[in-house]
């Protein structure tokens, strides 16, 4: 059985996949997102939400991309909710890096000047500053680092909000697993994908965008895209009631220290996150649990009495060099690929969806993409 004939298809149902379709259907283009479980039902759905570049790796032509993507969220945090009606949870929250040793201290403060040299200004503040600022803060510290320029949103929110603004604009979503492509007249040329069931979608240019299974469609394209899943567990922690303590008014994590919390606007606190190089493994476990919560509770006691109220596991993809592939999958004239942006495609999502939906329409962009490049895989 064939199915309707789309001007793009996208393969993928996570938030690079659906903001993609969004930009692309409210541009004109009749697009179809094809999707084998459900919308976010991967790490879209499950990230931490914190719009930071700083979480995995430094990469200069990552975090030159940052302000664009930045810029994009604010835009889509007031213009999503007024096209579908869902508050996706964006908030501007001050964000704290403490230093626990001298030691944390100086590697923070050269950190800082990294950072004003690159047009970010993060302040220095003192122990008691950084308790004014989060009174969950309890440990004995050196000072922080004060953010203010990394917001926090419900990635599966923002995810759904997308893809039903692109409905909205006449996109549609085929639930298929895609074994894949189809090919034209030339080898170079795609006509659409199979499906798992023997059918096949078609479509005038074709987009993967499916994150840690990326690493299938090297066979599809005769090229290698080696993106392979890590897990990252996150616990939740109740708000607390007016008899259980302070509100948590940033987030805060220490540069000794392994993990992060992240305070949300609409959802419970997320304590994370693990980097676990387990396969396609998506079960949580008690070890990662303890790990997370013992870490935060040397920064804050609060974090041991806070009422726990779930645990996720999600497969983030990872690539060797740590940077995702962003563009013409190579020999390709209408095949692309987005994928590997590891445990920041939240905060990437807008710059590479507008990125995406620029080269499948016209062929250009005025977004930097040159290091992003999915034919580099080939030559590594």
């Amino acid at each position: 059985m064939n199915r309707p004939v789309a001007d793009v298809l996208i393969v993928g149902g996570g938030v690079i996949g659906c903001l993609t379709a969004y930009y692309l259907s409210k541009a004109g283009q009749k697009v179809t997102v094809v999707e084998s479980d459900a919308i976010a039902s991967g790490a879209s759905g499950t990230s931490g939400g914190w719009l930071t570049p700083y979480s995995h790796k430094y990469d200069p032509a990552m975090l030159a991309l940052s302000p664009k993507t930045l810029e994009l969220h604010r835009e889509l945090s007031n213009i999503l909710p007024e096209e579908t009606g869902i508050d996706h949870g964006f908030e501007e929250t001050p964000y704290l890096r403490c230093a626990l040793t001298e030691d944390g201290a100086a590697e923070l403060m050269s950190w800082q000047a990294d950072r004003a040299n690159e047009g970010t200004a993060m302040r220095w503040v003192s122990p008691e500053d950084a308790r004014q600022i989060n009174p969950w803060l309890t440990a004995d510290t050196e000072g922080a680092l004060l953010s203010e320029n990394e917001p926090t949103l419900d990635s599966y929110r923002l995810t759904l909000s997308a893809v039903q603004a692109a409905e909205k604009y006449g996109a549609s979503v085929v639930s298929g697993r895609v074994t894949g492509l189809t090919r034209g007249a030339t080898t170079r040329h795609a006509t659409g994908v199979t499906l798992e069931d023997g059918s096949k979608v078609a479509g005038g240019a074709v987009l993967l965008a499916i994150g840690p299974w990326t690493g299938a469609c090297s066979s599809w394209i005769g090229s290698p895209l080696p993106v392979k899943p890590q897990r990252g567990q996150m616990v939740y922690l109740a708000r607390p009631e007016p008899d259980e303590g302070p509100e948590l008014k940033s987030g805060f994590s220490a540069v000794e220290l392994s993990g992060s919390v992240i305070r949300k606007r609409l959802t419970n606190t997320t304590v994370g996150a693990t980097r676990e190089d387990v396969g396609f493994d998506r079960s949580t476990t008690e070890e990662a649990r303890d790990f997370l919560l013992s870490q935060m509770a040397k920064l804050s006691e609060r974090v041991l009495s806070a009422r726990i109220t779930g645990q996720t596991a999600c497969l983030r993809p990872v690539t060797p060099d740590g940077r995702p592939y962003v563009g013409r999958a190579p020999r390709w004239d209408n095949v692309y690929v987005a994928a590997g942006h590891a445990s920041e495609g939240i905060h990437y999502s807008p710059v590479t969806a507008v990125a995406m939906a620029d080269l499948i329409k016209d062929s250009t962009t005025t977004i930097d993409l040159a290091a992003l490049d999915p034919s580099r895989a080939g030559s590594s």
